[in-house]
């Protein structure tokens, strides 16, 4: 019996060892075509990662040019809504100005103690209130520096109350709305 279980023993042994030879070269074949595999394979992964990398910049790139234009875009309707807010505003102001400088005629040749006078006055007041909160202001005249920006000259007089270059009268009202000159002031600067 003894010698039975050794001659087993013996052939496990062999098979073992035969085994574990080939499993060597197995290994050896292995790890050689791992080798080359992973070799190959990680240069193509090197090359896709590359044109993915292209890609994703060439997208970025077109990204940020899109972001830009959209701002772009918002600045230049923001900026011509606001131009064209502003030139409506004055187009209708300018419409409304011949109203107002007949309000003044009329106020100034009505007598002063009827209650048609009050009247015209409260509505003239409350149009020059609503026209005010819209951006119009008048511009200042009498006794100022006579300024061709925001004044037109038709005349020149000699005055005694005022030095030479300021303004003596006021003809017409002037508006600004702005910054901007409506309509300027038309006025009788002292010579």
């Amino acid at each position: 019996m003894v010698s039975e279980e050794n001659k087993n023993q013996e052939f496990e042994n062999e098979e073992g060892l035969e085994e574990n030879k080939s499993d060597d070269v197995k290994t050896d074949e292995t790890v050689d075509l791992k080798e080359n595999i992973t070799e190959e394979r990680l240069d193509q992964i090197k090359e896709e990662l590359s044109t993915v990398t292209e890609e994703k910049d060439e997208y970025l790139n077109r990204l940020k040019r899109m972001k830009a234009d959209f701002v772009n875009y918002r600045n230049r309707t923001k900026k011509e809504k606001s131009r064209i807010e502003s030139s409506t505003k004055m187009e209708f102001i300018n419409s409304i100005l011949p109203v107002i400088d007949n309000f003044e005629r009329a106020l100034k040749s009505v007598d002063e103690d009827s209650e048609f006078l009050s009247g015209v006055q409260m509505i003239y007041k409350q149009l020059l209130d609503v026209l005010k909160k819209e951006g119009l202001e008048i511009i200042e005249t009498e006794g100022q520096e006579f300024d061709p920006q925001y004044h037109e000259a038709i005349m020149q007089i000699e005055s005694n109350d005022y030095e030479s270059g300021y303004v003596v009268e006021e003809v017409q009202r002037g508006y600004i709305m702005e910054d901007k000159v409506v309509r300027p002031a038309m006025v009788k600067v002292a010579i």
